[in-house]
Protein backbone atom coordinates (compact mmCIF):
# COMPACT_ATOMS: atom_id res chain seq x y z
CA UNK A 1 0.00 0.00 0.00
CA UNK A 2 1.27 4.08 -0.59
CA UNK A 3 0.12 7.30 0.71
CA UNK A 4 -1.22 7.86 -3.23
CA UNK A 5 -3.20 5.07 -2.92
CA UNK A 6 -4.96 6.04 0.45
CA UNK A 7 -5.42 9.45 -1.08
CA UNK A 8 -7.11 7.77 -3.83
CA UNK A 9 -9.30 6.51 -0.93
CA UNK A 10 -10.06 9.74 0.06
CA UNK A 11 -11.03 11.23 -3.11
CA UNK A 12 -13.23 8.36 -3.46
CA UNK A 13 -15.11 9.04 -0.01
CA UNK A 14 -15.77 12.41 -0.72
CA UNK A 15 -17.41 11.37 -3.72
CA UNK A 16 -19.26 8.38 -2.08
CA UNK A 17 -20.50 10.45 0.85
CA UNK A 18 -21.54 13.61 -1.59
CA UNK A 19 -23.72 10.94 -3.97
CA UNK A 20 -24.96 9.12 -0.30
CA UNK A 21 -25.66 12.84 0.68
CA UNK A 22 -27.57 13.74 -2.54
CA UNK A 23 -30.16 10.30 -2.19
CA UNK A 24 -30.90 11.48 1.51
CA UNK A 25 -31.68 15.15 0.27
CA UNK A 26 -34.43 13.78 -2.09
CA UNK A 27 -36.22 11.86 0.02
CA UNK A 28 -39.37 13.24 2.12
CA UNK A 29 -39.06 13.95 5.35
CA UNK A 30 -39.91 10.48 7.74
CA UNK A 31 -38.17 8.10 10.18
CA UNK A 32 -36.30 6.38 7.44
CA UNK A 33 -34.82 9.71 6.59
CA UNK A 34 -33.95 10.86 9.81
CA UNK A 35 -32.21 7.29 10.43
CA UNK A 36 -30.30 7.89 7.26
CA UNK A 37 -28.75 11.66 7.89
CA UNK A 38 -27.73 9.43 11.87
CA UNK A 39 -25.97 7.23 9.41
CA UNK A 40 -24.10 9.95 7.35
CA UNK A 41 -23.58 12.07 10.01
CA UNK A 42 -21.80 8.92 12.19
CA UNK A 43 -19.64 8.04 8.81
CA UNK A 44 -18.21 11.91 8.84
CA UNK A 45 -17.81 11.94 12.60
CA UNK A 46 -16.10 8.87 12.65
CA UNK A 47 -13.91 10.14 9.79
CA UNK A 48 -13.19 13.32 11.77
CA UNK A 49 -12.71 10.88 15.01
CA UNK A 50 -9.70 8.86 13.28
CA UNK A 51 -8.27 11.93 12.21
CA UNK A 52 -8.17 13.20 15.78
CA UNK A 53 -6.33 10.13 16.93
CA UNK A 54 -3.33 10.37 14.17
CA UNK A 55 -3.16 14.19 14.86
CA UNK A 56 -3.55 14.67 18.24
CA UNK A 57 -6.54 16.55 18.12
CA UNK A 58 -9.32 16.09 20.90
CA UNK A 59 -11.94 13.45 19.69
CA UNK A 60 -15.15 14.86 21.26
CA UNK A 61 -15.21 17.69 18.18
CA UNK A 62 -18.04 15.66 16.81
CA UNK A 63 -20.12 13.39 18.72
CA UNK A 64 -20.04 9.87 17.19
CA UNK A 65 -23.70 8.82 16.96
CA UNK A 66 -24.24 13.10 16.78
CA UNK A 67 -26.95 13.91 14.03
CA UNK A 68 -25.45 16.73 11.74
CA UNK A 69 -27.99 19.13 9.97
CA UNK A 70 -27.59 17.94 5.89
CA UNK A 71 -25.97 21.51 5.02
CA UNK A 72 -23.31 20.94 8.35
CA UNK A 73 -22.93 17.46 6.75
CA UNK A 74 -22.24 18.85 3.26
CA UNK A 75 -19.55 21.67 4.82
CA UNK A 76 -17.72 18.89 6.66
CA UNK A 77 -17.26 16.21 4.06
CA UNK A 78 -14.64 18.46 2.58
CA UNK A 79 -13.26 20.27 5.70
CA UNK A 80 -12.15 16.84 7.25
CA UNK A 81 -10.76 15.71 3.45
CA UNK A 82 -8.43 18.54 3.72
CA UNK A 83 -7.36 17.74 7.07
CA UNK A 84 -6.83 14.20 5.98
CA UNK A 85 -4.57 15.54 3.13
CA UNK A 86 -3.00 17.75 5.07
CA UNK A 87 -1.81 15.06 7.85
CA UNK A 88 -0.90 12.62 4.41
CA UNK A 89 1.01 15.29 3.06
CA UNK A 90 4.16 14.83 4.82
CA UNK A 91 3.41 11.20 5.38
CA UNK A 92 5.58 8.53 3.32
CA UNK A 93 5.02 5.05 2.36
CA UNK A 94 7.15 3.84 5.19
CA UNK A 95 5.28 5.64 7.37
CA UNK A 96 2.12 3.84 7.01
CA UNK A 97 3.56 1.07 9.34
CA UNK A 98 5.95 2.91 10.90
CA UNK A 99 3.39 5.29 12.89
CA UNK A 100 1.22 4.10 15.33
CA UNK A 101 -0.94 5.28 17.40
CA UNK A 102 -2.15 4.85 21.01
CA UNK A 103 -6.06 5.97 21.67
CA UNK A 104 -9.35 4.64 23.29
CA UNK A 105 -12.54 4.15 21.21
CA UNK A 106 -15.77 5.74 22.34
CA UNK A 107 -16.51 2.88 24.68
CA UNK A 108 -13.20 3.69 26.74
CA UNK A 109 -11.11 -0.12 25.51
CA UNK A 110 -7.39 1.06 24.45
CA UNK A 111 -5.68 -0.07 21.41
CA UNK A 112 -2.79 0.81 19.18
CA UNK A 113 -2.95 0.81 15.35
CA UNK A 114 -0.81 1.41 12.22
CA UNK A 115 -1.59 4.25 10.42
CA UNK A 116 -1.98 1.54 7.56
CA UNK A 117 -4.49 -0.36 9.80
CA UNK A 118 -6.30 3.05 10.73
CA UNK A 119 -6.39 4.36 6.75
CA UNK A 120 -7.92 0.78 5.09
CA UNK A 121 -10.68 0.61 8.19
CA UNK A 122 -11.92 4.10 7.71
CA UNK A 123 -13.12 3.82 3.97
CA UNK A 124 -14.57 0.43 4.63
CA UNK A 125 -16.50 1.88 7.60
CA UNK A 126 -18.13 4.43 5.84
CA UNK A 127 -18.84 1.98 2.83
CA UNK A 128 -20.59 -0.32 5.23
CA UNK A 129 -22.61 2.58 6.50
CA UNK A 130 -23.53 4.04 3.15
CA UNK A 131 -24.97 0.39 2.34
CA UNK A 132 -27.35 0.88 5.20
CA UNK A 133 -28.14 4.44 4.03
CA UNK A 134 -28.70 2.80 0.54
CA UNK A 135 -31.18 0.22 1.80
CA UNK A 136 -32.82 3.24 3.96
CA UNK A 137 -33.06 5.24 0.90
CA UNK A 138 -34.48 2.23 -1.24
CA UNK A 139 -37.34 1.45 1.75
CA UNK A 140 -38.48 5.46 1.59
CA UNK A 141 -38.94 5.63 -2.39
CA UNK A 142 -35.63 6.72 -2.87
CA UNK A 143 -32.90 5.98 -5.39
CA UNK A 144 -29.90 4.69 -3.46
CA UNK A 145 -26.68 6.21 -5.02
CA UNK A 146 -24.05 4.29 -7.30
CA UNK A 147 -21.38 4.46 -4.00
CA UNK A 148 -19.39 1.27 -5.54
CA UNK A 149 -15.65 1.83 -6.35
CA UNK A 150 -15.37 0.78 -9.45
CA UNK A 151 -17.69 3.58 -10.64
CA UNK A 152 -15.82 6.21 -9.30
CA UNK A 153 -12.96 4.95 -10.78
CA UNK A 154 -14.91 5.09 -14.37
CA UNK A 155 -15.63 8.33 -13.78
CA UNK A 156 -12.62 10.04 -11.71
CA UNK A 157 -9.82 8.41 -13.72
CA UNK A 158 -11.23 8.19 -16.64
CA UNK A 159 -8.74 5.83 -17.80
Amino acid sequence: MTIAHFLDQLDYTVWANNRTLASIEALPDSDGKAQAIKLLSHVVAAQYIWYARVSGKPETALPVWGVLALEEIRERIPLIDKLWKDYLASATDSDLLARSFSYKNTLGNEYNNTLLEMLTHFPIHSAYHRAQVATLVRQNGGTPAVTDYIQFAREEHKR
